[in-house]
């Protein structure tokens, strides 16, 4: 007798790279899970150590009569060089009522998913939003599990279901009032696949433009005090790694043309193109401020080759990809040279005032 098609509630996506050391660790975090209806989805990125062996020797733990295997092991052709896009092609395969993004290095409390699901049963909720997580750091033989957030402001003490107006989140989110992590949330599979989100192929700040585009299009987005994700620091995972200058300025133009392509196809921001603005000068400042004190400074980069591969590169090669990246370097070279211009004729001002004054003193 055909076993019944397994329906699971939650769909874990692990995108895999040479996690051997931390992976066995991280899957045993989810086979505790006291909620038990759940798949695993494990995607390698062409790892070259042994971290798929260690997944394929953990599958018969998640073995059920019923489902089978809740472990699925995937692959991909060739090494992305980023989480996003092998999290996009697990997302494919997922069968789960909601997503949870979780990092082959990282773990998670035994009540984690429990928790979660009942808050977005609860709320009907799209998106349901852990503000605060576990830094988990290795030194010296010592081991710290500190309670940690990136976003300013406080966070909830209860939970909270956020304000239907888009245009107060979005705002919100440009004064960086939301943990723009992609791990740590609770995603409706449907709410995703409806909206078309998903990570854009970059190998950097690829969750700050995941979860803005989650925070724009949710209709129900519920924030918790919960703290049950354990987030492992790695200096040699990819988002420590240095990278050069092109390729930060590739990465950075990819996120503002994901960000970009998503705004145009929302209502509410070809209805409010101000906040279309707003949030691409948000992202391009974000970058291009880890650019300046990171890059130029640190590695002494000539501003002028900069230019000028920008110029050969980006603007030469590719000028209908880069309309939106453009019009807003156009508007903001405006704003700059508006304001410097004020600021030169209030200095100009300033500068009579103190000469009247100093007639009448004499």
């Amino acid at each position: 007798m055909k076993k019944p098609k397994f329906n699971p509630d939650v769909s874990v996506i692990i995108a895999m790279y040479n996690a051997e050391k931390y992976i066995e660790e991280c899957l045993n975090s989810v086979l505790n899970q006291t909620m038990t209806n759940f798949e695993v989805i494990v995607i390698d990125d062409c790892s070259t150590d042994n971290s798929v062996d260690v997944v394929k020797k953990m599958i018969p733990k998640f073995e059920t009569e019923e489902e089978g295997s809740r472990l699925i092991l995937l692959r991909m052709k060739k090494n992305s060089g980023c989480a996003g896009i092998p999290r996009n092609s697990a997302l494919k395969s997922a069968r789960g009522k909601y997503i949870y993004f979780l990092d082959s290095d990282d773990f998670i409390d035994k009540t984690a998913f429990e928790d979660l699901y009942k808050v977005a049963e609860e709320y009907s909720a799209d998106v349901v939003h852990c503000e605060k997580y576990f830094q988990y750091i290795e030194k010296d033989g010592q081991v710290t599990d500190e309670i940690f957030t990136w976003q300013f402001g406080e966070p909830v003490k209860e939970t909270t279901l956020e304000t239907e107006n888009i245009s107060d989140r979005i705002i919100r989110f440009t004064e960086k009032k939301f943990l723009w992590w992609g791990c740590n949330k609770f995603l409706r599979r449907k709410f995703l696949i409806e909206n078309k989100i998903q990570y854009p192929n970059t190998t950097s700040f690829e969750d700050m433009v995941f979860m803005f585009c989650c925070v724009a299009a949710a209709k129900n987005y519920v924030r918790v005090p919960l703290t049950h994700y354990h987030y492992r620091i790695r200096m040699d995972s990819l988002s420590h790694r240095v990278i050069e200058v092109e390729k930060f300025m590739e990465n950075m133009l990819d996120n503002l043309r994901s960000l970009n392509n998503f705004m145009v196809t929302q209502k509410f921001f070809l209805d409010n193109p101000a906040l279309m603005y707003k949030s691409m000068d948000f992202f391009a400042q974000e970058r291009l401020d880890v650019f300046s004190n990171n890059i130029l400074q640190r590695d002494n980069q000539d501003l002028g080759k900069v230019y000028l591969w920008l110029s050969q590169k980006i603007f030469t090669q590719k000028p209908q990809e880069n309309i939106a990246f453009t019009a807003y370097l156009f508007v903001l070279a405006n704003i700059l040279r508006y304001n410097l211009q004020k600021q030169g004729q209030q200095i100009q001002d300033l500068q009579k005032q103190l000469e009247e004054q100093k007639n009448k003193l004499e």
